[in-house]
């Protein structure tokens, strides 16, 4: 893996880590409110998305919400995508193997 697909996997993984402290957190309502899971250092946008929403991204630990614009296309491929955010997977190799190691579920 290169530099830029390391650091692009490492700033995933801690947005992820703070996501899952916003949802453990937040009040059990049916919409929360997550930080872009993109892998730009200064992304700092806010995504909206149902509990359901959520529980499906985190359902592969290879899988990060993101706004559309934020994919970043050689790291990651959309799964899913509506009009307010897309679901993107880590591509084989070592995105997907440090997206796994990085799980906080895992």
């Amino acid at each position: 893996m290169d530099f830029r697909q390391e650091r692009i996997a490492k700033n995933e993984a801690v947005v992820r880590r703070l996501n899952e402290v916003i949802h453990e957190s937040a009040p059990r309502s049916s919409f929360i409110h997550i930080v872009c899971e993109c892998g730009y250092e200064t992304c700092d946008s806010i995504i909206g998305l149902t509990t359901d929403e959520y529980e499906r991204v985190r359902s592969d630990p290879r899988q990060f919400c993101v706004l559309e614009e934020d994919v970043i296309e050689d790291v990651e491929a959309i799964i899913e995508e509506n009009d307010r955010f897309a679901i993107v997977a880590k591509r084989q190799g070592m995105p997907a193997e440090v997206a796994i190691r990085t799980d906080p579920r895992g």
